[in-house]
């Protein structure tokens, strides 16, 4: 990635199509559903999909309009004290930052700033028909698509563990917020996290109490996902790591089949095929080959398609035969 930054984003990021999407019919039906406003127009919507509409027309620029989408200011932050200083070859990284640009090569600080917009759905939205919120950030950073580069040759594990901590962490803070209950979702992303940080060593250990949650439950929990993001970033993988972890993950059939209802198992199962499924391309990278994988995951996410009508039979078989064939390596 040299100098053509600004031509990636411009021509190929989804972020620049988030405002479009407010203009769309589905998203009119969803802020009737709501009895609000335009969606163009409605800060509930506005906040993700155009977030200039928020500031105050004085602090905008003649050339900044609030549809903008999300424009590079929005994760990269305000760049009035460093715009023109963060090409100049004399300044360091650490001054641009030093200035008011957001660290985003650190993935805990780019995690952070993906995550509100996300994970986390208001209830009500979701009802009103809004897409579900998955956040995984190495499978997200690669649809972007990212227009800058990272060196680290274990970037994608070390992106998705960071992410998939920080979601959890951003359900916890909620439910400590909001309290309305353990979720599907977070009890899914939980027992990842738990099956993850039993097999990686020298990670923060992770575990779900047994029974009913209460607030001190979930604030150690919080501390617990979030010393995990601050840590994963570091974590010396290996081929052998990812391979060990892919085959402790694919042998994971009992904890879908002992999962309390189908939205639990769906869940449950989601995550785990989104973890497979990051650790056998980064294990591609590193030119280790499974033959029959691809193939094996395939059914799997096909299974996951049909999450209307999930069968927990037919997901565990398709993952008892993939456990096969990673257990070969």
């Amino acid at each position: 990635m040299g100098k053509d930054q600004c031509t990636t984003f411009e021509t190929l990021d989804f972020h620049l199509r988030a405002f479009a999407i407010l203009l769309t019919p589905r998203s009119t039906a969803i802020t009737s559903a709501l009895h609000s406003r335009t969606p163009a127009l409605n800060a509930r919507c506005t906040v993700c999909h155009a977030p200039l509409a928020a500031l105050p027309a004085a602090r905008l620029m003649p050339a900044a309009h609030a549809d903008e989408s999300v424009s590079c200011e929005t994760c990269h932050g305000a760049a009035s004290a460093w715009l023109r200083s963060h090409t100049r070859r004399d300044y360091t990284y650490q001054q641009r930052i030093a200035s008011g640009m957001t660290d985003l090569r650190s993935l805990y600080g780019r995690a952070n700033t993906c995550v509100a917009c996300h994970e986390v759905l208001p209830p009500d939205i979701a009802k009103a028909g809004h897409p579900d919120l998955i956040f995984e950030l190495d499978s997200q950073t690669v649809s972007e698509p990212p227009h800058w580069h990272d060196p680290d040759p274990w970037i994608g594990l070390h992106s998705w563990l960071t992410g998939q901590a920080v979601a959890f962490r951003e359900e916890t803070w909620h439910m400590l917020r909001d309290a309305p209950g353990a979720s599907s979702r977070w009890e899914a992303l939980g027992w990842l996290l738990q099956q993850a940080t039993a097999d990686l060593k020298d990670l923060p250990r992770f575990s779900i109490p047994q029974g009913a949650i209460t607030a001190a439950d979930l604030a150690a929990l919080e501390t617990t996902s979030d010393r995990l993001a601050k840590s994963a970033p570091a974590f010396p993988w290996t081929a052998a790591t990812a391979q060990h972890l892919l085959r402790s993950l694919a042998s994971r059939s009992p904890g879908i089949r002992q999962s309390d209802g189908i939205e639990r198992q769906s869940r449950r199962a989601e995550v785990l095929v989104q973890a497979m499924d990051r650790l056998l391309v980064a294990l591609n990278h590193q030119g280790v080959s499974i033959p029959g994988a691809s193939q094996g995951l395939d059914l799997l996410f096909a299974d996951l398609r049909l999450a209307d009508a999930f069968n927990s039979a037919r997901f565990c078989q398709h993952l008892d035969q993939f456990s096969n064939s990673v257990g070969k390596l």
